[in-house]
């Protein structure tokens, strides 16, 4: 096939005959959609393996091995901070061989306090917590393993987005969630809180370009009209992977029980080699026009889509073409400026290192919002459990909203008005620290599902304005940015315990400027995806 020919295979085209989104898009994306519920899992199951418990000193003299951890002699025992027994300290113990009985009131030093060595933990639940004796001046691992875990995100994202655009959306799909569930299996017999922290690194490190590699797999495979619905699917099947997070934590209460349901079952999905296709644009662009053509070939099949003269000649040049011929003719063509791998043509643009900037942080406000206030759940008041699934729940009807009103305002608007919305909850929920339970959730439940639909525009917006032959590089260049707000997120609902309402400032102060930075980027509502960076250019422009 000559190079005129291949200028002739016009993929946009071809999709809009086969439909833009057909039966055969909607397998895909279901497929799709079913990895994607576990990474979802996987993003967020430190806030229950690394979760906090009740505890308090275990007191020699006073505590059995089977010992509670409410008891009577705690009055005269430890001290209390408020209403409340401290957690780390406890009064002097007098020991006095001449009684037995070594748990009296006069036996403890009321103006005398030491620190704790030993913890009595709350009986219905274990976390490395309770495992490895983590409370009081060690506390801060727990947060730590959020930060380590976002750290091992933001250093796979720049590897997976390579690899995807060297190697192909679905052999970086595939990997990255055998990676997850062999590191995420390895991690469920670990002997100490090192090795824990090592895997909880690794697994992310090589299994974070799940969602991304999916999420572009899907979104190269429909036309401009249904890229919204596409990612309503996908966020759809990411809220609800969540919401199973919270009842696999609720049934299983032991970390490592955690560990082994949610991350085993992901071996099933080796599979997908052989059950979902490569993304035809990416193979375009890769000058395979011929195994491109194949699949859309396939898709107005199963469609059952009637295309019209010049398409249907238009994949019949391909189709019946040479295979001899056409690899020759790939070599010549490799040698094209049009398709060369060359990331530093980004950087010789002004106008996309400027989006790249304004994308950057809006992934970053968006991200540390999201994480804190998905953290942050199991704090408010009420059952930390249904709270959390409740938290993930109500990113559904915020991607509903969030598809509706990208289809009409645009996706600039939505993130503008999402983010300060989201920024401004936070601020109220500050007020409304003597509210009822159920006012609190509201305000906090409206944050989190205003902040949902930022979340799913940043993706499709970014998506929409990078070129094909650098999308996932960009995109993940994008998110690491974005991981910057993940890293600091955990330590915020640390931050929390020592200064009221911190954390909830701290996400207001960045959501609002995000929101009002992204309108300085251009509209991308009803454009095609462009596939070089002069079309990403010329994006916005008149």
């Amino acid at each position: 096939m000559s190079v005129k020919e291949e200028k002739t295979f016009d993929l946009d085209l071809l999709i809009q005959q086969i439909g833009p989104f057909g039966k055969f898009q909607l397998i895909n994306y279901l497929l799709i959609c079913i990895p994607i519920a576990y990474t979802a899992m996987y993003t967020l199951i430190f806030v229950f393996t690394a979760g906090n418990l009740e505890y308090r000193c275990r007191i020699p003299g006073c505590d059995s091995d089977n010992s509670s951890l409410h008891a009577p002699f705690l009055n005269f025992t430890i001290p209390k901070n408020g209403d409340k027994f401290s957690m780390c300290q406890k009064f002097h113990n007098v020991p006095n061989a001449t009684i037995e009985d070594q748990c009296q009131v006069d036996l403890f030093d009321r103006n005398r306090l030491e620190d704790c060595s030993q913890f009595v933990y709350q009986d219905d639940e274990t976390t490395i917590l309770s495992e490895w004796d983590l409370g009081c001046n060690e506390e801060w691992k727990l947060s730590l393993v959020g930060t380590i875990k976002n750290i091992g995100q933001l250093v796979c994202l720049p590897l997976a987005g390579y690899f995807s655009d060297r190697f192909g959306r679905r052999p970086a799909f595939v990997a990255s969630c055998m990676f997850a569930a062999l590191f995420g299996v390895i991690q469920s017999f670990s002997t100490s809180y090192l090795m824990f922290i090592i895997c909880e690194f690794l697994e992310p490190l090589f299994s974070s370009g799940v969602f991304n590699a999916g999420f572009i797999l899907g979104m190269e495979l429909v036309g401009p009209e249904r890229r919204v619905l596409g990612a309503f699917f996908i966020n759809c099947s990411f809220a609800l992977g969540e919401a199973l997070l919270g009842l696999l934590a609720m049934l299983t209460r032991h970390w490592r029980l955690l560990l082994i349901v949610s991350y085993a079952p992901t071996f099933v999905f080796a599979t997908y080699h052989w059950i979902i296709p490569e993304s035809a644009r990416w193979l375009l662009n890769m000058n395979r026009t011929r195994d491109a053509a194949k699949i859309i070939d396939s898709a107005a099949k199963m469609n059952k889509s009637p295309l019209t003269p010049e398409a249907r000649k238009m994949l019949d040049n391909v189709l019946n073409a040479e295979p001899v011929v056409e690899e020759k003719n790939d070599k010549n063509r490799k040698k094209e400026p049009k398709n060369e791998y060359n990331l530093l043509s980004v950087f010789k643009s002004r106008t996309l290192l400027l989006r790249i900037l304004n994308c950057s942080f809006c992934w970053a406000a968006t991200c540390f919002v999201y994480n804190g206030l998905s953290m942050s759940s199991v704090f408010v008041a009420g059952n930390k459990y249904i709270n959390f699934i409740l938290n993930c729940f109500i990113e559904i009807p915020g991607a509903g909203l969030c598809c509706f009103l990208m289809e009409r305002i645009g996706r600039r608007k939505v993130l503008c008005l999402s983010l300060v919305l989201s920024g401004s909850c936070c601020i109220a929920y500050i007020f409304l620290a003597d509210a009822p339970e159920g006012a609190q959730l509201a305000v906090f439940l409206i944050s989190k599902s205003a902040v949902t639909m930022s979340y799913i525009t940043m993706y499709v917006y970014t998506t929409e304005l990078f070129p094909t032959e650098l999308r996932q590089t960009l995109l993940s260049a994008c998110v690491i940015f974005g991981r910057i707000g993940s890293i600091v997120a955990p330590f915020t609902v640390l931050l929390g315990k020592y200064f009221e309402s911190l954390e909830m400032i701290l996400f207001a102060a960045v959501a609002i400027p995000g929101g009002t930075l992204i309108l300085l980027a251009p509209e991308t509502l009803k454009t095609t995806l462009p596939d070089t960076v002069q079309e990403a250019e010329d994006i916005g422009k008149p």
